[in-house]
Formats: C-alpha cells, sequence, structure tokens
C-alpha cells in the first residue's frame, strides 16, 4: 500500500472509554452526564470493592427506588451510616429543588402543608412521622422526621414532638406522617395520637397547627377535617 492510499481519517469515530476513569475523572472529562448509575451510587459509597454499586443497584431494582428508601432499607442493602446520610442529603437536595427553591415557606394553612409535604414523601414505601416548627406567621423555622417504621406503623411520643418543636423556637408545631399504602385516610391510632398531640401542645403554649396524613397524590387534614378554626 503506497502513502497515496492511506486513509486521511479512521473511518471509526473516537468513543470515550468512561468506566477506565474513576468517577471523579469521568465527570471533569465528560460532564456528570456521563455516569452510568452504577457509577453514581458508587461517588456515594465508602467502600468502592468491584462490582458493590452495581450489586446495590440490583437489589434495589432501580436508581429511583435506591433514591426513594429509607435509613432501615439503605442498611438493608449493606451501607454504613455514612453512606446513608449521603443518601438522605440527595433526597432532600431533591426535594428542596422540586418545589421551587431554597426559601422558608409559609404553612399557614391546610393546603399549604399538603402542597409543601406531598412531594417530601413520594416514593417512600415505609412510614415516616415528622414535625414542622413554625413561627407565629406561620413560617417553617424547621422540618424534621421524628421517628420511622414499618410499611404500615411508626411509633412517636408527644413529649418527643414537642421537645423537638420547642428546640427550635416554634410557636407552633405541625405533625405529619405518610401512609405507603397510599391512602390518606387517619386510622384509629392517628386520631388517639392527635388527641394527644393537641392535649400536650396546650398544656405547653406550643399549639399543634394541624395532622396532616399524606398518601400517593392526597392528603388528610386534622384541622380542616375537624373544624379545628371553627371551635
Amino acid at each position: 500500500m503506497t502513502s497515496s492510499s492511506l486513509p486521511l481519517f479512521d473511518p471509526k469515530p473516537f468513543q470515550p472509554t468512561t468506566k477506565s476513569f474513576p468517577v471523579a475523572e469521568t465527570v471533569a472529562l465528560y460532564g456528570p452526564e456521563s455516569l452510568s448509575d452504577a457509577q453514581i451510587i458508587e461517588a456515594m459509597l465508602n467502600r468502592t470493592r468491584p462490582g458493590r454499586a452495581e450489586e446495590i443497584l440490583q437489589q434495589a431494582e432501580s436508581m429511583a427506588s435506591l433514591v426513594a428508601m429509607g435509613p432501615s432499607e439503605l442498611q438493608g442493602l449493606g451501607l454504613s451510616k455514612a453512606e446513608m446520610a449521603r443518601f438522605a442529603i440527595l433526597q432532600e437536595v431533591h426535594r428542596r429543588s422540586t418545589r421551587g427553591g431554597f426559601d422558608r415557606p409559609r404553612i399557614s394553612s391546610p393546603r399549604a402543608a399538603g402542597t409543601y409535604l406531598l412531594p417530601k414523601v413520594q416514593g417512600w414505601t415505609e412510614e415516616r412521622f415528622g414535625m414542622l416548627a413554625l413561627n407565629a406567621k406561620g413560617d417553617l423555622l424547621a422540618d424534621r422526621t421524628l421517628s420511622q417504621g414499618t410499611a404500615t406503623a411508626t411509633l412517636i411520643s408527644p413529649r418527643e414532638f414537642f421537645r423537638e418543636a420547642l428546640r427550635y423556637g416554634a410557636t407552633s408545631a405541625l405533625a405529619w406522617h405518610n401512609h405507603p399504602s397510599g391512602d390518606p385516610t387517619p386510622s384509629r391510632e392517628d386520631i388517639a395520637l392527635t388527641g394527644r398531640l393537641r392535649a400536650a401542645g396546650e398544656s405547653l403554649g406550643v399549639p399543634l397547627a394541624d395532622h396532616v396524613v399524606l398518601g400517593g397524590d392526597r392528603w388528610h387534614s386534622f384541622r380542616a377535617a375537624e373544624g379545628w378554626d371553627l371551635h
């Protein structure tokens, strides 16, 4: 073959082999969009044993279900506390970004509470109970998950609930929890707990603003259903 017959260019276009680079180098060279799901998981892990990220992804079945998992589910996949914390932070960043900003929302009505909380609980497969600490205007001071249970139950005490509210200087506190079944209809236990929380709040001078139960794309407000504002 003479020099004149040599091809002027390689007919096969160059394809970057991103898997041959560590995650940080891959992002620097090709951008985060080039990462596979397994590489994103690898970046969240302390121990990078070959194949560990792929195993976790296979057990979780999808990235979406993995990100939505609670601590007990993540622990079941073999994640350490530090790794679980990274996934919790990822959940919080997603929740804040989907509600349109990092400003402090005002929770001054049952509708405002439901609108704020529904995106937070999407995809959760176990029940969690939390508290919104509010100031006198209804501005959110803190959003805390206080208890986490199974797919059907979680436990919380009025003492723990209001201790956390007072820690943030709340003038009122809103209770919330999710029903993984997708049905926000309150159970007998939910009704009894709401009564105990209201009584404890009145004695402490930190009234219970509401108890919101979330399921699927719906929510139930005890304040609205029982007409607290009419009494």
